[in-house]
């Protein structure tokens, strides 16, 4: 396997082991859950495709916990995350333009706005 597609591996992993634990995690452990392994996607995964995507999608709903322009709401954290790693799971993950949709979908607009 050359080293981008080791890499690109590596963060289709990543993601899903994410999407993974979100639904195991109380309201309250998925904004602690997201802000530790957020970090992932600009350190030693960069350069990946959706590095920066899978970034900003966590980092989003982190926001609805901690950004005072937001809901401020640990429930409301918990909701879209759940939202996103349950999608994240649904989708194929061979299939390029499925992953694509995925972060386009999640970029366009706040996650709140998602619901």
């Amino acid at each position: 396997m050359d080293d981008d597609a080791n890499l690109e591996s590596r963060f289709l992993k990543a993601m899903t082991d994410v999407a993974h634990e979100v639904p195991q995690a109380t309201d309250g452990q998925i904004y602690d859950l997201v802000m530790e392994q957020t970090q992932q996607f600009t350190g030693e995964l960069l350069g990946c495709s959706h590095d920066g995507g899978a970034y900003n999608l966590w980092m989003e709903v982190s926001d609805l916990y901690d950004d005072p322009r937001g809901p401020m709401s640990e429930e409301t954290c918990g909701q879209i995350g759940l939202k996103a790693a349950t999608e994240w799971l649904s989708i194929d993950q061979t299939s390029t333009d499925k992953i694509n949709q995925f972060f386009d979908r999640w970029q366009t607009r706040h996650p709140w706005q998602v619901l």
